[in-house]
C-alpha cells in the first residue's frame, strides 16, 4: 500500500470518528433533557449566608423562556412550605449564542435570608433545544444560627423588608425588538386580559419607510421601522403616546412624562403596572436621533429599551429598590437611585395601566 494512500485512509478514519463524536453529542443534546450538574450552596449545607447568591450549573445549556424557578423557605420540615416565595432576582448567564440557551443560573435575594432556617430551591420545565423531555430538579440548605452571625453583618441585615409586588406574570418578548408590545401585553395580563403581541401591534400600527439619513418617522405616533430590523438602521420601535393610545383599546391607560419616584410608587400601591422607557444597562449611549419630513426632533438611543415596573422595596416615599418585569432579562430588582439614572434618559416617560 502506497504511503500516499495510507495517509488518506488515516485522514479519512480520524473525520469518521470526528464525525461520530459529533453525531453522539448531538444525539445527546436532543434526545435527553438538561439535567443540574452544580450548585451552591450544596444541598443540605448547613450555615449559608443570609446573603447568599445562589448558583446553579447545568450540564447542557437551557431555554430561559421555559424553565419555572421557585425558592420556598420554612421552619422545619422543608416539606411544609406554606410561607412566602422569597423575592429576588433570576439572572440567566453563560449564554450558548447571544442571550440565548443559558448554561448557569443566579438567584440573588432581593431581602437576605433568615437566619437559622431551611429553604428550599424548585426549578421545574428544564428544557433544552432538543427532543428530550423536560426535567425537574429540586434541592435544600440552611441558613446559618442567629447566635453566629458577626455584629458587622446584623449591621447589614438593617434593611427594608416591606414588599408592594402585583401579580403581574414575566413574559418575554416575541421579536427582536418588540419589547413596548411585550410589556403592554405583561400589563393587560395583570389586568385580566390575555392578548397577543401581534393584536398589540396591530392597533399600534408601523411605519416601514426606509430611513434616509436623519429622516424617519413619528415614534410618537406609531412603531417605526420592522420589528425584527436592525436597531436605528431598519427597526426601531414607539413611544409612550402611541403606546398608551393602543393600550386605550382594552383599558384605561395614560401616557405621562415628567413624573417623580412617588407618582410611580403611588401607582403601584393603586393595582395599577406602569410601562417605563429607559435604555439597556450598557454603560454608554449611541445617539440615532432623526426629523421626521415634517421636521420633528425624534430624540433616540441605539440601547432604548422598555420595561414594565410591578413592584418595589421599602415605603413608597423612599423606596430602596424598584422590581421590573424585563421582557429581555427577566424580572430584576434595581437600586432607585440607579432606576432614576435610567429613566431620565427619556424625561421620566411612561404609560401607566388601570
Amino acid at each position: 500500500m502506497r504511503p500516499l494512500f495510507r495517509i488518506f485512509i488515516f485522514l479519512f478514519l480520524i473525520l469518521l470518528l470526528i464525525s461520530a463524536v459529533f453525531f453522539l453529542d448531538a444525539v445527546f443534546v436532543l434526545r435527553t433533557p438538561p439535567v443540574v450538574k452544580n450548585v451552591f450552596p450544596r444541598p443540605n449545607a448547613v450555615g449559608a449566608s443570609l446573603s447568599s447568591t445562589l448558583l446553579i450549573e447545568f450540564n447542557k445549556p437551557i431555554k430561559r423562556q421555559e424553565v419555572q424557578v421557585l425558592i420556598y423557605p420554612s421552619i422545619h420540615p422543608v416539606e411544609n412550605l406554606t410561607s412566602k416565595v422569597v423575592h429576588g432576582q433570576w439572572e440567566f448567564k453563560d449564554p450558548l449564542i447571544n442571550n440565548h440557551f443559558f448554561r448557569t443560573l443566579f438567584f440573588t435575594p432581593a431581602i437576605n435570608l433568615e437566619p437559622d432556617t431551611k429553604y428550599q430551591v424548585k426549578l421545574s420545565n428544564i428544557t433544552g433545544f432538543g427532543l428530550g423531555k423536560s426535567s425537574v430538579f429540586a434541592f435544600s440548605f440552611k441558613t446559618q444560627l442567629k447566635e453566629d452571625i458577626t455584629e458587622p453583618e446584623l449591621k447589614t441585615r438593617v434593611v427594608d423588608r416591606q414588599i408592594t409586588l402585583l401579580n403581574v406574570p414575566q413574559d418575554w418578548q416575541d421579536d427582536a425588538l418588540s419589547c413596548e408590545a411585550a410589556c403592554l401585553k405583561m400589563a393587560l395580563f395583570g389586568k385580566g386580559i390575555f392578548i397577543s403581541e401581534k393584536e398589540i401591534m396591530e392597533k399600534i400600527g408601523q411605519d416601514l419607510t426606509p430611513r434616509k439619513q436623519d429622516i424617519w418617522g413619528d415614534a410618537y405616533e406609531t412603531y417605526i421601522g420592522g420589528i425584527n430590523g436592525k436597531m436605528c438602521k431598519t427597526g426601531y420601535g414607539v413611544y409612550w403616546t402611541a403606546t398608551a393610545e393602543a393600550a386605550n383599546k382594552w383599558r384605561p391607560a395614560q401616557a405621562f412624562s415628567g413624573w417623580k419616584i412617588n407618582d410611580l410608587t403611588q401607582a403601584i400601591n393603586s393595582g395599577h403596572p406602569v410601562i417605563v422607557w429607559g435604555v439597556l444597562p450598557t454603560g454608554s449611549l449611541t445617539d440615532c436621533s432623526w426629523f421626521t419630513p415634517g421636521g420633528k426632533y425624534i430624540r433616540a438611543f441605539k440601547e432604548t429599551h422598555v420595561r414594565l415596573v410591578v413592584g418595589f422595596i421599602g415605603h413608597e416615599n423612599q423606596p430602596s429598590q424598584i422590581i421590573l418585569n424585563d421582557p429581555l432579562s427577566g424580572r430584576i430588582y434595581w437600586s432607585t437611585d440607579y432606576f432614576l439614572q435610567n429613566w431620565k434618559v427619556f424625561s421620566n416617560s411612561g404609560v401607566i395601566v388601570r
